[in-house]
């Protein structure tokens, strides 16, 4: 328990140093990434590499450029480029990370590195991206485990893409189950200042896609229970597998006036994406990819019938 402490109040002090290191250009790419001025915020971030000197400066710059090329990777989806610039675009970006991860190992450095091998992976298709997915998988263990980086709410939501998109055993460890559970951490993670409609989108169609009745839910939300508990003090990773049922069957999710055993899987995959688009629609900010989320939420609901 003292190693764990120490190891926090390390992890923390150096966080506090690297945010004092970041510069006036590097907070204003920031907010031109999150005002949705993709280019500017690139643009921005090349010119500042081209003059910084030291290695920590240049690391946060590198992984800001991979977070923006990902971005600029999935609107240049959206207007039709072709496989190939795509597969580029994404190579590109976790390239950015892992020039960053070779001069510091910055969590977020992590994280993009995963997402942009993810986002080729959907690219690719799941089975031409077989190699990939277990190293996506170590580190995102390295990260969370060993790093101790806990409520990163995109690193639960790729794992929880990566178990989705994946194909199950023998070929792969894809999960829907695993994946429903990284996908409620995620949701449970995002940071109040942030929308991410995308994050209950993907745990809806999850749910849609399992389909449990109201009672075998309860019963397999009982056993989930049981195993949250028996992986106790062991990889956080592992236990999350079973996070849905951190807080038992009669757990009442944010979102929801009823609890979790109350409602089948298609009721909460339904309220899910009312609550986005309620969610949505008083929000001050909605960037290009949420308003995408938004157009694919509503034609989720129109298919489904609602």
């Amino acid at each position: 328990m003292k190693m764990r402490l120490v190891t926090s109040l390390v992890l923390l002090l150096v966080s506090l140093s690297l945010l004092s290191a970041v510069s006036p250009k590097i907070e204003q790419a920031d907010a031109l990434y999150w005002n949705d001025r993709l280019e500017e915020a690139q643009e921005l971030l090349l010119d500042s590499l081209n003059v910084a000197s030291d290695a920590t400066e240049k690391a946060e710059i590198l992984w800001r450029l991979s977070r923006v090329t990902l971005a600029m990777g999935d609107e240049r989806e959206v207007l039709g480029a072709s496989d190939d610039e795509l597969f580029a675009t994404y190579e590109k970006a976790e390239k950015f990370a892992m020039d960053s991860l070779a001069l510091a190992e910055l969590p977020d450095a992590i994280v993009y590195k995963a997402s942009s091998i993810g986002r080729w992976g959907e690219t690719k298709g799941p089975l031409n991206a077989l190699s990939k997915a277990k190293p996506m998988r170590d580190d995102f263990t390295h990260l969370i485990d060993e790093m101790g980086i806990k409520d990163r709410t995109i690193s639960w939501y790729v794992l929880g893409q990566l178990y989705f998109q994946l194909p199950g055993w023998p070929i792969s460890f894809g999960d829907l189950d695993t994946a429903i559970s990284y996908t409620r951490k995620a949701i449970d993670t995002i940071p109040p200042e942030n929308l991410y409609p995308g994050h209950f989108k993907a745990l809806a169609e999850m749910l849609w896609k399992r389909d449990l009745s109201t009672s075998k839910r309860n019963s397999e939300l009982k056993s989930m229970e049981k195993d949250w508990k028996k992986n106790a003090g062991k990889s956080t990773v592992d236990q999350h597998a079973y996070y849905e049922g951190a807080n038992g069957p009669g757990a009442t999710p944010f979102y929801s006036p009823v609890a979790l055993n109350k409602m089948s899987d298609r009721q909460e995959a339904v309220m899910l994406l009312q609550y986005a688009v309620a969610k949505y629609n008083v929000w001050p900010f909605h960037s290009r990819a949420d308003k995408r989320n938004l157009e694919e939420i509503n034609a989720f609901l129109k298919e489904w019938g609602f």
